[in-house]
């Protein structure tokens, strides 16, 4: 950044918290994600894995269990003992009602989304009718003795398998009573001299229970006999959880050693019809537990207490996240302050004079209004663009306080906008690494943008696992595009030749030693660096100056808590 005098700022005391749950809606293909701290996040997985929605999180709600309901209704639960319905528009809590049962441990809902079964401390079971516009306590299963800790439906909702201390119970829907009790086999080292917390469960649709376990051990059960059919060590410390993949040809195990093992349905004979679960290779994408798992089409979905969100494609390249918070944007042209609220509503405030409310009338494919998480506002103060989550971009004149104009249709969300100086281009970045750039005035792209659709962006752009966050311009070169993901500073000169995938994409410090001519050859218009790792925000002080927020790694990694130590070489 030659060019440039950088400001590295790293005091920002960033630390991500740990992953308390995870729930994947397998007809929309996205994630619900629970931190520690109460707080959801909601990936979209057919968008790169972009998070496009975000609930604070609350220090007085411990948020334990997620799960998906008919209608892409989204639902937790935790020790509060209270569930809560999210409202996905105005992103907000809707309601919430009490479980009539002490704090929640575990929540699923049966296959067809309408009903909830609630696992309580007082050792029941409560099922919950899911209506239109609530939730509603429909009876109570049988109780049991000690909490409930997992739950997990049989495919066709007729029997529910529910983890507890020491035992497994199956129990049949329509009766609420008890059909099977299975006890924990505690063959594992040392396992005799504590109790069996059977952390998960999964019920399979030939009756098979499978559980995972304190003593670190994946186990397949007999629902009908209550009989031990296969048992798989996995670790000196506790399994903790299990997904299974929807037409259940394999599954998915983390552990507290930070280490996720995935099983696969194999025939025990290539001549053979019977199959058995077979241990693949583990994956340790983790350095703290694997507190939850899921298991989508296309992928296999960790989530830790070290804060990281795992996303394996199941042929493809591993994506690693470490995200806690969206950020709100609020700026501030000509003494107006315009802020994006939980809520539908723009608030803008005329200082001193007067006092405005005007509500944007952006509606989503359903016809409601939805909340708008990004804000870009020209600096001449003129326009301003919003982003909403499922409506795309749209324009309006703060001038006469109308509509101006929406940005055609894209099928990925955005992650970043910005409005040029004196251009009034607005500059649009989306989830699948595409830029475009539309101008306002003329309500069109401009040429430069058909230009890059025309071309194509360079490949190695195109697989960058992050989003960009953050745009802005240079004001004295108009050419110019500053933008930034976590890992990378990008300037785009829009007087120079785009690279086709032949051309080196990082080729700045090669050229730097380079003959004029040859840079002149190969110079392109993306000059990229990696200097500033892991880049949380950077933009211009004036002309000649950019401060750059980051946060280093090992700050973050230092304040987790320790990960579980292993003996080795029989020390």
């Amino acid at each position: 950044m030659g060019e440039f005098k950088v400001h590295r700022v790293r005091f920002f005391n960033y630390v991500p918290v740990g992953i308390r749950c995870v729930a994947h809606n397998h007809q929309s293909n996205k994630l619900a994600v629970s931190r520690v701290d109460g707080s959801i996040e909601i990936y979209n997985l057919a968008a790169n894995s972009f998070q496009e929605k975000f609930f604070p999180g609350h220090e007085g709600r411990s948020t334990e269990a997620v799960c998906w309901a008919k209608g892409q209704r989204l639902f937790g639960a935790g020790l509060g003992g209270d569930i809560i319905e999210y409202d996905l528009e105005q992103l907000s809590v809707k309601y919430s009602v009490d479980g009539f049962g002490g704090p929640i441990w575990s929540m699923a809902a049966d296959p067809s989304g309408s009903y909830l079964a609630v696992g309580c401390e007082d050792g029941s079971v409560k099922l919950f009718h899911v209506t239109p516009d609530k939730i509603q306590l429909e009876r109570t299963l049988e109780r049991q003795k000690g909490r409930i800790l997992s739950l997990s439906w049989h495919p066709s909702g007729t029997h529910i398998a529910a983890g507890s201390i020491d035992y497994i119970a199956v129990l049949d829907v329509n009766s609420g009573s008890t059909t099977q009790k299975m006890l924990m086999d505690k063959r594992h080292p040392g396992s005799q001299r504590r109790r069996c917390v059977v952390w998960g469960v999964a019920f399979l649709s030939d009756g098979t229970v499978v559980s995972t376990d304190s003593a670190g051990m994946v186990q397949f059960w007999d629902s009908e006999t209550g009989t031990l059919v296969q048992t798989h060590p996995l670790a000196s410390s506790d399994a903790l959880s299990i997904a299974v993949a929807e037409k259940e040809d394999s599954m998915v195990v983390g552990t507290a050693e930070g280490t996720v093992f995935h099983f696969q349905l194999i025939p025990s004979r290539s001549d053979s019809k019977q199959s058995r679960w077979v241990r693949t290779k583990p994956f340790q994408h983790h350095t703290h537990d694997v507190r939850s798992v899921a298991h989508s089409p296309t992928a296999l979905i960790s989530g830790g207490v070290d804060a990281h969100l795992v996303i394996r494609p199941l042929m493809e390249k591993v994506e690693v996240k470490s995200y806690d918070a969206a950020l709100r944007k609020v700026t501030f042209p000509h003494r107006r302050l315009i802020s994006c609220a939980k809520k539908v509503q723009l608030l803008l405030f005329q200082f001193p004079q007067r006092l405005e409310l005007w509500r944007l009338g952006d509606t989503d494919a359903a016809g409601t209004l939805e909340a708008m998480p990004l804000l870009a506002v020209s600096p001449d103060g003129n326009w301003l663009a919003a982003a909403g989550m499922s409506s795309g971009v749209s324009i309006y004149d703060l001038k006469h306080l109308k509509p101006h104009c929406t940005v055609p249709a894209y099928n990925f969300p955005v992650t970043a906008l910005a409005i040029a100086p004196d251009t009034n281009n607005l500059v649009i970045a989306h989830s699948d690494q595409q830029i475009f750039e539309f101008s306002i005035p003329q309500k069109q792209y401009t040429d430069w943008s058909r230009k890059v659709q025309k071309h194509g962006l360079h490949y190695l752009w195109l697989e960058r696992d992050t989003p960009i966050t953050h745009i802005t311009f240079h004001p004295k070169r108009p050419t110019h595009i500053l933008l930034h993901d976590t890992y990378m500073f990008c300037i785009i000169d829009k007087s120079m030749p785009l690279p086709d995938d032949k051309t080196p994409l990082f080729n700045q410090l090669s050229l730097r030693e380079a003959s004029e001519n040859v840079r002149r050859r190969h110079a392109h218009a993306f000059k990229i660096s990696k200097k500033f790792q892991p880049l949380l925000f950077m933009d211009l002080l004036d002309e000649g100056t950019l401060v750059a927020v980051e946060r280093p790694l090992e700050d973050i990694i230092a304040q987790l808590p320790p990960p579980i130590k292993r003996k080795k070489f029989g020390t």
